[in-house]
């Protein structure tokens, strides 16, 4: 079966903030839609999943929102795994894990007005999304598995959950026993530069490279937001690679490189990068990090604006607004970030704090998969609360029959207090009608 989904960026040359949204909204669809027709189809070929069944595989591992993995590893009757996205962010992680996602996630170091407008408004947003998707999904488990069960359920079933965080990036918060970061694991060494590149990066001299890369974003960018980028990028004084898929813009600087793919973590590590301009994608912002780069970050969507927020509470660079950055705000940021020395101190401070770990990110990841497989899950690190309702977490029960003791006790007084004036008024009446 062929799948067709639709992506739509709404007004790729502008690039405004209600286009980008118009394309999140118009893509939500198509991506729930094709979740579910490949889950049906995965579940209907009845040929693959017993061919998957006879594989004997140890462990199901997937990521958050790969929900059909989560019928698999139940339908091969073996341990689940989950991978992905950071715990404080994700709301279904939350529903699995039963560790309350707070409120103040977006802008966690910020405590005015209107970011608590917007932590708000994030949460609740997060919430009806993962609804959504869990209920698109639902009606598949039961006729994939056979039984009544339900993908939330599922989920809280799973024995381990690797996290793409760490306590140096995110700020510290709750996390179960099964929930491990292993924010970074993705960092490898480093390997030498093709020639033509080692010999760009030499050419520098003593200024040093800017790299520049938007991961996804550089294959969507509009012609014009492009050409703003190019201009900003020719007047500075360094030389710079830029991740860049499309047609040249036209004021490209000479200084500038436009490459379809990099190699990015072996450029961050080179000793000549002076910065790394970047979307704040999780892969890119722990690069930068674990080589002590300093960043401008131009956040666009998702836990982009939450990774930047907190990268510049550790202050390791500016960050700029990727809907109203001009060529002259990308130059004034770039210059700020090469010759103010605080921003390199900050990242090199960073990366020493990333480093200084009894076992490497990637280490830890092996050791507990491998602890999972050995012992066929993990029962006793799993939350009791996940068989509670939402009133049983919550004690609204015990709530309820609290507030109705309260009030049969409050009735029952005003009762005896009101018979009780009866009784005295009924008195003092009978006095008054002897002495009359």
């Amino acid at each position: 079966m062929q799948l067709q989904v639709r992506f739509a960026l709404g007004d790729a040359e502008e690039f405004s903030a209600f286009g980008f949204a118009k394309m999140i909204y118009d893509s939500f669809g198509d991506a729930m839609n094709f979740g579910r027709v490949e889950c049906d189809v995965l579940l209907q070929n009845r040929e693959l999943m017993s061919r998957l069944k006879g594989m004997n595989f140890d462990i199901v591992i997937v990521d958050p929102v790969a929900f059909c993995g989560y019928i698999v590893a139940r339908a091969l009757k073996v341990p689940l795994a989950i991978m992905g996205a950071p715990a404080i962010a994700t709301a279904a992680l939350s529903r699995a894990t039963q560790v309350p996602v707070p409120i103040a996630t977006y802008y966690c170091h910020r405590t005015g007005f209107l970011q608590s407008l917007k932590n708000l408004a994030n949460h609740v947003m997060m919430d009806i999304i993962t609804s959504l998707m869990f209920r698109n999904i639902d009606s598949l488990v039961s006729r994939g598995l056979g039984y009544q069960v339900t993908l939330e359920e599922l989920s809280a079933e799973a024995d381990l959950f690797l996290m793409r965080e760490d306590s140096i990036v995110y700020p510290p918060h709750p996390l179960m026993p099964n929930m491990v970061q292993i924010g970074g694991y993705h960092v490898q060494a480093v390997n030498p530069l093709s020639e033509d590149l080692e010999d760009f990066m030499e050419a520098s001299g003593d200024a040093g490279v800017v790299v520049l890369s938007f991961g996804s974003y550089a294959k969507v960018m509009g012609r014009r937001k492009a050409e703003m980028l190019a201009a900003g990028l020719a007047r500075v004084p360094f030389k710079v690679i830029w991740t860049f898929q499309g047609q040249r813009p036209k004021n490209t600087g000479e200084n500038t490189l436009l490459m379809k793919w990099i190699p990015q973590n072996d450029l961050l590590a080179h000793p000549k990068t002076r910065l790394f301009i970047t979307h704040c994608g999780i892969n890119a912002v722990y690069e930068a990090m674990f080589h002590g780069v300093p960043m401008v970050r131009v956040p666009a969507f998702a836990e982009q604006h939450g990774n930047s927020d907190n990268l510049e509470t550790l202050g390791t660079g500016v960050t700029l607004d990727i809907f109203t950055m001009t060529s002259d705000d990308l130059h004034e940021a770039i210059m700020e970030v090469a010759n103010n020395k605080t921003y390199k101190s900050a990242a090199v401070r960073l990366a020493q704090l990333q480093r200084d770990q009894p076992q490497s990110p990637m280490d830890r990841a092996v050791w507990w998969i491998e602890h999972v497989i050995r012992h066929g899950g993990l029962p006793h690190l799993k939350s009791a609360a996940r068989h509670l309702s939402l009133m049983q977490y919550h004690l609204l029960d015990v709530a309820a029959l609290l507030c109705g003791v309260v009030v049969a006790v409050g009735l029952v007084l005003w009762l005896c207090c009101r018979c009780c004036c009866r009784v005295l008024c009924g008195k003092k009446t009978a006095a008054k009608q002897k002495q009359q």
